[in-house]
C-alpha cells in the first residue's frame, strides 16, 4: 500500500510540475530597480551532470512559471525568490525520452542561486523516476546561463 500511494503522491507532484501548477511563485523582484539583478527573462548556457554538459535555455516570467528548452523540447515548473536579492529557487518536470522520443519516465529538477546579475550558475539535485513514478537515481546537476534577448514567455 505504501508503495502504490507513493507513486501515486510522486506521480501527482510530476504531474503538477509538468502543467506549471505546483509551488505558485509570483515574481518577488518586480519593485527591483536593479534590473540586471531581475530573474524575469530569456537565458541560454549549458546543463552539466553526470560528466555530459548540454546546451540549454531556460525562461522566467513574471507570474512565476519557469520553463527549461533543450534539444528534446520544452518543460515546465515554477520559480520563487528564497529571500536574497537575486536568491531564488526554480523547480521543473522535465520528460526523459529515449533516442527514439519515447518517453523513458520523468525527470524533477530541483535548483537554487544566488546573485544572479547578467549570468548566474546554479546547482541541485535531480531525480529521475520510470514511468511507473518509481525513483530511479539522483544526479547533481550545475547550470551556468546567460541573460539573452527574447520574449519571457513560455
Amino acid at each position: 500500500m505504501k508503495k502504490i500511494l507513493a507513486t501515486v503522491v510522486s506521480a501527482g507532484v510530476l504531474s503538477a510540475l509538468a502543467a506549471g501548477t505546483a509551488h505558485p511563485a509570483p515574481y518577488a523582484g518586480a519593485g527591483s530597480t536593479d534590473s540586471s539583478r531581475r530573474l524575469v527573462g530569456k537565458w541560454a548556457g549549458t546543463v552539466t551532470h553526470g560528466g555530459d554538459t548540454g546546451d540549454i535555455q531556460l525562461i522566467f516570467t513574471t507570474s512565476g512559471k519557469a520553463c527549461l528548452i533543450t534539444s528534446a523540447g520544452v518543460s515546465k515548473g515554477s520559480w520563487k525568490s528564497t529571500g536574497g536579492a537575486g536568491d531564488f529557487n526554480y523547480k521543473i518536470a522535465e520528460a526523459m525520452t529515449d533516442a527514439s522520443g519515447t518517453q523513458q519516465g520523468w525527470i524533477y529538477i530541483d535548483q537554487t542561486t544566488h546573485a544572479v546579475s547578467n549570468a548566474f550558475t546554479s546547482t541541485g539535485v535531480s531525480h529521475v523516476y520510470d514511468m511507473a513514478g518509481n525513483p530511479q537515481f539522483t544526479q547533481v546537476a550545475d547550470v551556468s546561463v546567460h541573460r539573452i534577448a527574447g520574449n519571457p514567455s513560455c
